[in-house]
């Protein structure tokens, strides 16, 4: 086995080299810059210029900025409205086939615990439940 190190792994000498440059400020020009605020800022701006909006979005975009007004607000001081009953009864018949669909999902509830309580039962008569 060779002990002799390739061109891709410097020696620590090497390491020792880069690091005394990094620290000494002498190292070469870095290779990425990260732009500035303004500088980002100024792209984002130039990128929203060069964006068309279309005139759909535009009259969207009015629209939203525009303050909303109260509901109250169109309606007059003197008008009256009716009062709702919460929970009152309501002169609409329930839909056909209602009654029928409560009492079957009333009657899978009840097979569901029957079922669930004969499960339990077995389970204690095989010794499985609780003693």
């Amino acid at each position: 086995m060779s002990t002799e190190r390739g061109p891709a792994i410097p020696g620590p000498d090497d390491f020792d080299r880069q690091l005394r440059d990094l620290t000494s400020g002498s190292a070469d020009a870095a290779r990425f810059r990260e732009p500035s605020a303004e500088e980002r800022a100024k792209q984002a701006a130039q990128r929203r210029r060069r964006q068309r909006t279309g005139w759909r979005n535009a009259a969207k975009a009015s629209q939203l900025r525009r303050p909303m007004s109260s509901p109250r607000q169109g309606s007059g001081p003197w008008r009256r409205r009716r009062l709702r009953v919460v929970g009152g009864r309501t002169s609409r018949r329930p839909a056909p086939g209602a009654r029928r669909a409560r009492l079957r999902s009333i009657a899978k509830m009840a097979g569901i615990l029957v079922g669930f309580v004969a499960l339990l039962i077995v389970l204690h008569l095989l010794g499985l439940g609780p003693q």
